[in-house]
């Protein structure tokens, strides 16, 4: 773990360190390294990791080698890893449980004194001052690291020669032989599972090694019941981006029911909602221009957004209603609109980009994390807000005349009751 100085205390990014740092180390041999600026989420211990899966371990192995090799060769992928790499050698002790019964001896004991003599047991605590210490007793360095030792290691039987116990040595009822394992078998589904994983590069995404990896991925052979699946971070932000989907339909028809209910009116906030449209639009131009990605943080601003940007519709749209039931005319109330509910409404979007801009700078301590969020509410906002004074009167408009010609009725504003204009047969409502 290194922790960096104060940002405004360095010249380079953490992004930056990284990469000097992984170019350093690179040159020690036989080194294996994974970098990150936070630990993995998810049981991941990469930021881009894919579970290979399937019945058959040796074929298992090919299939997350031929990842691998896909993953070394992506743009934008580095620290590549497998967790099939980190088995170790380790001796195996393989008992003749027939011959080891016929003896007097259970499999239970002879791991029991194999464990004690190679591994130790705890036999009592050491105390010193306030701490007290393990006391550990086991075969000395020399004696449980050679085969021909521990095959010499002699297990007391439950049998008796003459009234005499008798001790059977290792070699007898087993067989230890060398061997390389895993230093743990992952499941999965309940199969077995290799993880692959990598890092992404300065300048790069997960999106972006993730889809390139996926596209490579069409050339393996991949056999029936074998699969290869992103878990880890792909698989939170692919569940997190579904739960934001859910949450940004949820706040629209919540929207529309407050419209309508308040408004009195179905058709109503459909035009105020040409300014939700828009939102996005200018959330993703922001991000561009600030170079940040599509990212949980920038997803939530943009439901932030689906609250925000309403009530510049609500502004221009109340005033209209208003000035119709009074009785002006609709494109009267419509022109008069615009440059009267201009000022509140560039009042409150301007406060809140404002407000949002230091956040969207960057500036202080893991604002990075936090500053597409920001992003995306200030290019909402900006884009919102320019189109609502021309889309949103359009929208009413065709709504309005849409409403007239189903029903055959259309309001008429005093100044033509005055005049005497309108064709026959036209209701005409006085109010």
């Amino acid at each position: 773990y290194v922790k960096l100085t104060d940002k405004n205390e360095r010249d380079v990014s953490v992004f930056q360190f990284i990469d000097v740092l992984r170019e350093e180390l690179s040159s020690i041999p036989g080194l294996s390294m994974s970098m990150s600026t936070e630990p993995g989420h998810g049981g991941a211990g990469s930021l881009v990791e894919y579970s290979v899966r399937g019945p058959d371990y040796d074929r298992l192995k090919d299939l997350a080698a031929s990842l691998e090799q896909i993953m070394k060769e992506t743009p934008g992928a580095v620290d590549v890893d497998n967790s099939e790499k980190q088995a170790r050698p380790e001796l195996q002790v393989v008992v003749d449980r027939d011959l080891a019964k016929d003896l007097g001896l259970y499999l239970a004991s002879i791991a029991t004194t194999v464990r004690s003599l190679v591994d130790g047991s705890d036999v009592s605590r050491f105390k010193e001052g306030d701490e007290e210490y393990d006391i550990r007793v086991r075969l000395a360095p020399e004696y449980r690291r050679d085969i021909e030792n521990l095959n010499n290691i002699y297990i007391a039987s439950d049998k008796k020669v003459r009234d005499e116990d008798i001790y059977v040595p290792l070699r007898q009822v087993a067989r230890i032989f060398e061997e390389k394992a895993p230093t743990e078998i992952r499941r999965y589904d309940r199969q077995r599972e290799i993880r692959v994983g990598s890092n992404a590069a300065t300048g790069y995404t997960m999106g972006d090694v993730n889809g390139a990896v996926g596209s490579s991925m069409g050339n393996l052979n991949i056999r029936p019941g074998y699969s290869i699946t992103p878990v880890g971070e792909a698989e939170i932000k692919d569940e997190s981006f579904a739960e934001i989907r859910v949450t940004l339909i949820l706040a629209i028809i919540f929207i529309y029911l407050l419209l309508a209910s308040q408004f009195e009116s179905f058709l109503d906030p459909f035009a105020m909602g040409m300014s939700l449209m828009m939102a996005p639009v200018g959330a993703i131009v922001a991000l561009l221009i600030f170079g940040s990605a599509i990212s949980i943080m920038s997803l939530i601003g943009i439901v932030f957004l689906m609250g925000l940007v309403t009530k510049n519709a609500i502004l221009l749209i109340d005033f209209i209603k208003q000035a119709r039931r009074r009785g002006m005319g609709r494109t009267e109330a419509i022109l008069q609109a615009g440059p009267i509910r201009l000022r509140p409404i560039m009042m409150t979007t301007l406060s809140m980009i404002f407000a949002m801009m230091p956040l969207a700078l960057g500036v202080g301590p893991g604002a990075e994390f936090r500053a597409p969020m920001a992003q995306a509410v200030i290019g909402g906002l900006t884009s919102s807000t320019l189109l609502t004074l021309i889309v949103v009167p359009i929208t009413y408009t065709l709504l309005d005349d849409m409403v007239a010609f189903i029903t055959g009725k259309r309001k008429k504003s005093k100044a033509e009751l005055a005049a005497g204009t309108g064709a026959e047969g036209l209701v005409v409502d006085d109010k």
